[in-house]
């Protein structure tokens, strides 16, 4: 008999994104599977939960890499047969990792382009450092750049959004541990959406319809576990407030144009049906989303008097093609191969009209007279491509290590509270 099941596998790369998987692993009963590599021995030691793999012992000896990013490739570039025998036959891929120039960008780039090459859905959340952090900065960004084209959705939080959560005098524990807390629920709300059924009810179908295509943009966020489950007058603004507001949602590369959305919810038993759509027909009105909203709703007995609400967006390169028929099979791989996806896409994109001058404003017969020495001569302006100029990525300004392009309030982590 064919074996229907789903396979999702969880990749907790470095110290940090083992930290981070570590803790999903704890909590979560969802069959994902997980695994967490790092070269430090002492590190890998320490963990509890998940397969943990010591990789690179030839190149390293069990000590880390120390920051070494051409050490740590060597590493993981040994290890090639043994990643592809655990990404082989995955719906879903997911890559947690910091992008600081170690392990763990050495690490995620290497299995990235290794989950490109299979037809598996392949998700990524990445912290980045702080600004100040300088060259360490920059390598962060550089690699999102990079790494964004092999996936379907890629999730990056930079370290200076942490400074705008909590109290002002928070410990830098805490802080970190908020962020980690994000990409966990986050997970977790994906786990649901992939193995539980809810009050309202999403599929691995869904998440190949928001994730049409490698490339694109993503957005995502997560609450806390909000308290005080009363979701009627104020406290329902209050939850509104709560997401709408998340630094995550205010990035400066966040996506103006969205091309689909996936709010998952979160609560006990005596979560309501006006409940569930005030909160996804808010957040859609926060994010200026005029297409189909996909919810999800599920019940989570540990959720005695609080809600969590997470939401996934995407913004595609190319127009969203619409998914295959497959029989009614939402396992079908209808989106098997994204290059051909993309081309057709692109060419299904509808062409804008070039803008064109109309003849009585070319030119003008002078009022005072049929002399054409007395009629005013104007200039007509042609909307045309040689006209437009030309546009480059440019790279940071940074000055003694110093990320000019960054706002002043987050390079001085000066916090803003908006009322």
């Amino acid at each position: 008999m064919k074996d229907h099941s789903i396979q999702v596998k969880l990749f907790g790369l470095g110290g940090a994104g083992m930290n981070i998987v570590e803790a999903f692993a704890k909590e979560s009963l969802m069959p994902v599977e997980c695994r967490l590599l790092d070269t430090d021995a002492v590190a890998t030691e320490a963990v509890r939960h998940g397969r943990v793999h010591l990789i690179g012992q030839d190149h390293c000896r069990g000590l880390g890499c120390g920051g070494d990013i051409a050490l740590a490739k060597k590493a993981i570039e040994g290890e090639q047969n043994t990643i592809r025998e655990w990404i082989d036959g995955a719906d879903v891929i997911i890559v947690v990792a910091a992008l600081g120039g170690g392990v763990g960008s050495a690490f995620a780039q290497f299995l990235v382009n290794l989950a490109a090459q299979t037809s598996a859905i392949t998700l990524g959340f990445f912290v980045l450092p702080f600004s100040f952090e300088g060259t360490r900065f920059a390598h962060g960004e550089k690699l999102v750049g990079e790494l964004r084209p092999d996936m379907h959705g890629l999730f990056s939080i930079p370290n200076d959004h942490l400074l705008q959560e909590g109290d002002a005098d928070q410990s830098a524990l805490s802080g970190f541990e908020r962020g980690n807390r994000w990409i966990v629920n986050s997970i977790g709300a994906l786990s649901d959406v992939l193995f539980k059924k809810g009050m309202l009810h999403q599929d691995l179908g869904s998440l190949k319809k928001i994730f049409q295509g490698r490339g694109g943009k993503a957005v995502f966020a997560a609450t806390d576990a909000l308290e005080c489950f009363d979701l009627k007058g104020a406290a329902m603004k209050a939850h509104i407030e709560a997401i709408s507001m998340h630094p995550l949602l205010h990035c400066k590369d966040r996506p103006h144009y969205l091309d689909a959305l996936l709010v998952v919810i979160r609560g006990n038993a005596s979560l309501e049906l006006t409940a569930i759509h005030s909160i996804a027909s808010q957040i859609a009105k926060v994010l200026h989303f005029k297409g189909d909203v996909h919810v999800a709703a599920y019940v989570d007995d540990s959720l005695i008097d609080s809600l969590s609400v997470n939401l996934f967006a995407k913004s595609e390169i190319a127009k969203p093609a619409s998914v295959r028929s497959g029989g009614g099979d939402l396992f079908s791989e209808a989106i098997a191969d994204s290059q051909t996806e993309e081309k057709e896409a692109s060419a299904d994109r509808e062409i804008p009209k070039p803008l064109t001058v109309h003849r009585s404003k070319l030119k003008k017969k002078s009022k005072l007279g049929s002399d054409h020495e007395n009629d005013q001569k104007e200039f007509a302006f042609f909307d045309t491509g040689a006209n437009r100029g030309y546009f480059t990525d440019t790279s940071d300004k940074l000055f003694n290590g110093i990320n000019l392009d960054q706002p002043t309030y987050l390079r001085k982590g000066i916090k803003i509270k908006i009322k």
